[in-house]
């Protein structure tokens, strides 16, 4: 399975940010805007289509609050 890393500083505060992470659904609304221009939730993934036009298959692997909040 492919992966991306990538790491940004956004300026907001920590709790509206992890909101929008948790919220796997709405990444089109929440997160990636333009990059993303549907996703659709599908059981335990989501089907997202990019703005080229290519859908994928992105599965919600696990989840964890701790220290912090993990979304794989």
């Amino acid at each position: 399975m492919a992966s991306i890393h990538r790491e940004i500083l956004i300026e907001a505060h920590p709790d509206e940010v992890w909101a929008a992470v948790r919220d796997f659904g709405a990444v089109h609304r929440r997160l990636a805007p333009g990059f993303v221009i549907e996703a659709r939730l599908d059981g335990d993934a989501r089907i997202v289509t990019f703005h080229n036009g290519t859908v994928a298959r992105e599965p919600l692997i696990a989840t964890r609050c701790g220290d912090g909040w993990s979304i794989r």
